[in-house]
């Protein structure tokens, strides 16, 4: 005969059925800085008056190797070049690559949705070395107004030494501000370049993310944690082929022109 379940026992087992396993115990959510990976997570551009672009040159037997081309660093979806930002005067990566021979001129310049400039630059490269390059939008530019789209253009051109030869590559894409919100205000204030791109990433803030990651691995090279998140992040938007690519100083021959 089997033994009677004693009265404690019952109230335990009912204690156990009634009352549910507390919150606590659910998988909490994943902080980026706490990851080991940084995950960018590029966000849908605006249905509407976000125009097309390229993000790649083309190729060009006068001015380039075969294997290289003019590269802006920025996602692209369905043939959408587009990034956002969080700041007023944004800055820009892109791949430069040049002939020996040939020296290169860039123009850079951004519009607003009416096509009113914004900003605009032309750099001469004298070291003709490829590498990866910033424009910054200097302050003294109109700031970039919060929820706007703009369009930034970048050319490259050169000329051949030996003929009047000449040929020229364009990117292009948009860009737009958004606002950031007082949580990740305050985790930026006390987060490193690394933990600040990472925290980016997570809201699909390209540009802010670029410059970050950008400016930790220029200043540490030699971090292994640095290096693969500038890796994977360039990787995620299919342009892991430059990871490696050296940082080039702005060009020595400078003209800027403000509106």
């Amino acid at each position: 005969m089997k033994p009677p379940i004693t009265m404690s026992l019952f109230v335990l087992l009912a204690g156990i059925i009634i009352h549910p396993a507390p919150s606590g115990s659910q998988p909490a959510t994943t902080n980026p800085i706490q990851g080991s990976q940084i995950i960018f997570n590029d966000p849908t551009p605006p249905s509407q008056g976000t125009p097309t672009g390229s993000r790649r040159g083309g190729a060009s037997r006068t001015c380039y190797r075969s294997e290289e081309t003019l590269t802006a660093l920025v996602p692209i979806q369905n043939q959408i070049v587009f990034g956002q930002t969080s700041v007023a005067h944004p800055a820009f990566w892109f791949y430069l690559p040049t002939h020996p021979d040939r020296p290169m001129t860039i123009e850079f310049w951004l519009q607003d949705a009416n096509d009113n400039l914004i900003y605009t630059t032309q750099i001469t490269l004298s070291d003709r070395q490829s590498g990866l390059m910033q424009i910054a939008v200097p302050s003294t530019a109109t700031p970039l107004a919060v929820n706007q789209l703009y369009t930034w253009t970048l050319q490259g051109s050169c000329q051949s030494q030996r003929s009047a030869e000449s040929s020229s590559l364009v990117v292009k894409g948009t860009i737009q501000r958004t606002r950031l919100d007082t949580t990740l205000q305050k985790q930026l204030t006390t987060a490193t370049p690394l933990e600040q791109a990472k925290l980016f990433a997570a809201q699909g803030i390209w540009y802010d993310t670029l410059n970050a990651l950008a400016s930790a691995y220029r200043s540490n090279r030699n971090d292994r944690s640095i290096a693969n998140a500038w890796n994977t992040l360039l990787k995620q938007i299919g342009l892991e082929s430059l990871a490696e690519k050296p940082f080039l100083p702005a060009g020595k021959d400078v003209s800027n022109r403000n509106p």
